[in-house]
Formats: structure tokens, C-alpha cells, sequence
């Protein structure tokens, strides 16, 4: 178990039938886009136990690779649910001020009761819009607005940075591409990662920009949701925006896993000139051995001849 579901099972109870419906009943309103909250303590329960580990775990390598080198003292949680993005943060950061945002009472408290158990020095605020923060966060709850723009306008306007994360589906990443010429385009808004460059998206209409991480499933997990594998792949998309100008090192960012064969590698990059090249390495390159290393993600660091 991971540190949540321990505390979980500990101080909410645990009655794996009542969960494994629970479990269930989250799934069907995944699939038919008819969740809009958590209807219970069980029902939390289970989402603790089947979606929180993939969602913090995205949360994560998020942080350590855009969030954890800033100077964080204030964070704007929009849409937190349980607190998920929040307690990703307080693994990197103390004495965060959280602004708690959700229209799930249920949700929002025990948000509010996680993130002081584990992280008692952090100030919770829950219901109230800080004139200013230093972090914005969208962690899987803009895309399920209808209203995303005026949401986007709130928090924007208060934050110096900020990081809106989605599930790395194709419907998802057509949403943020619309985020993304957005903030671009209306609110002068400087583009950190994923891309490298402002250009629009060169990527086809069938295609899409979105990364994974593995993430082990716990014995509960696999009981709730019917699994034999000891992991899981969770797929992701995001987008990370600042109020300040970053200069771009790197010549592109791989999107898509390296093919390794014999003697060379395939690759799919997205440059910062906004345009998408698919070299073959030969073992010949100068950079072979890094580049073997490297994985979906990654960022290029030279130019690739």
C-alpha cells in the first residue's frame, strides 16, 4: 500500500465488498462521463485505492521535472478533489499555503484532512481565491468544465505559473490544444513544457502528445479492479505555462518510446522549431549510448544530424 491507502485502511475502514461496488460505480461514471462527485465515504475509498496512486504518480514526475527547482510558497488547487495534486506538492515543498477549490464538499474536507495529517506545517484555505499565489493547478478537472475559459481567466490572472494536467486521451489533448492557442494567443502566456517552442501543435489530427508512467498496483488495487498485473500504465497529458520568458536548451522532447534494433534507434521528436522529425541513430552517431538511455519524454539535448 501506498501511504494514503494505509492511512485509509486504518482510519476509514475497509470492507472490500462494499468497495469493490464502489470501485464499480466510479468506473461506469468514468466511462460514460457521468461522475460528478463522490456520492459517499466508500466511494472515496475507492478512488483512493484504484486512481490515486496513477494520478499522484503523474502528479510527481510532473513536479520534479517543472515545479520542484521554483520558489513555491502559495498554491491554488482548482477542482483538488481529495488533494492529490497537493500532497504531490508537499513531498517537495513545506509551509505551503493551499488554496482548496471544490465543489465536492466531501471531497475538499478530506483533502483537507490528508494533506494535514501527512503535512501538519501547511496552511489549508478552502473556498477562497488568493489575490495572488505562486503555483495555479488543473490536476484532471479543467477538461470536465464546460465553462473552462472563465476558470482558466480566475486562476491565471492570481498565479505566476501554472500547470494543468488531463488523462492522455485523444478527446483530452484536443482540449488542451484549445488551452494551449489560448493562453498563447489571448493572455501572452509563456509555454514551459511540454513543447519547447509556441509554434502550433505540429502533431496530425490523429495523433496526440501524451507521456505515461508505470505505477505498481497494491493488492487492494488489483482485488478492486479485477487485475493480475502488478502495475499499470497511466497515460497523461499537460501543459505547463509561466508569466516569465524561459530560453529553451534543448533541441526537441521525445514523444513517443524509442525503437531499438540491431544496430540503431528510431526516434520521434518534436523540436523547438515546432516541427516533428523521426531520425535513425546509427551506432555510429556521437550520441548513441545516451540516446539508447533515453525514453519517452526525454528531453533532446543536442540537434540531431
Amino acid at each position: 500500500m501506498n501511504f494514503l491507502q494505509q492511512y485509509v485502511h486504518e482510519y476509514l475502514g475497509w470492507n472490500i465488498k462494499d468497495l469493490k461496488i464502489s470501485s464499480q460505480e466510479l468506473q461506469h461514471g468514468y466511462r460514460t462521463r457521468t461522475r460528478t462527485g463522490y456520492k459517499d465515504k466508500q466511494q472515496i475509498q475507492a478512488y483512493v485505492f484504484t486512481r490515486f496512486p496513477a494520478t499522484y504518480q503523474v502528479c510527481l514526475q510532473l513536479i520534479g521535472e517543472h515545479i520542484k527547482e521554483l520558489e513555491i510558497n502559495s498554491v491554488l488547487d482548482w477542482g483538488c478533489g481529495i488533494g492529490t495534486a497537493s500532497l504531490a506538492l508537499s513531498k517537495y515543498f513545506e509551509n505551503i499555503e493551499y488554496f482548496l477549490i471544490e465543489q465536492d464538499k466531501q471531497a475538499k474536507d478530506y483533502a483537507a484532512q490528508f494533506i494535514k495529517h501527512f503535512y501538519p506545517k501547511n496552511v489549508i484555505q478552502q473556498d477562497i481565491l488568493p489575490e495572488k499565489v505562486d503555483l495555479g493547478v488543473f490536476s484532471y478537472s479543467l477538461g470536465e468544465s464546460d465553462n473552462w475559459k472563465k476558470h482558466l481567466d480566475d486562476v491565471w490572472s492570481r498565479t505566476n505559473h501554472l500547470l494543468i494536467v488531463e488523462p492522455g486521451t485523444t478527446a483530452h489533448f484536443q482540449k488542451l490544444l484549445k488551452i494551449r492557442d489560448y493562453l498563447l494567443l489571448k493572455k501572452d502566456a509563456y509555454l514551459v513544457g511540454p513543447c519547447y517552442h509556441s509554434q502550433s501543435c505540429p502533431l496530425k489530427e490523429k495523433d496526440w502528445c501524451h507521456f505515461s508512467v508505470n505505477v505498481p498496483r497494491s493488492k487492494e488495487h488489483k482485488i478492486l479492479k479485477n487485475a493480475q498485473r502488478g502495475f499499470e500504465f497511466e497515460a497523461y497529458s499537460y501543459l505547463f505555462f509561466s508569466k516569465t520568458s524561459k530560453m529553451h536548451d534543448e533541441f526537441g522532447r521525445l514523444i513517443a518510446s524509442p525503437r531499438i534494433h540491431g544496430g540503431h534507434i528510431n526516434l520521434k521528436i518534436c523540436t523547438r522549431k515546432g516541427e516533428i522529425i523521426e531520425p535513425t541513430i546509427s551506432k555510429s552517431h556521437q550520441d548513441y549510448k545516451q540516446l539508447k538511455k533515453s525514453v519517452w519524454g526525454d528531453g533532446i539535448k543536442n540537434e540531431l544530424h
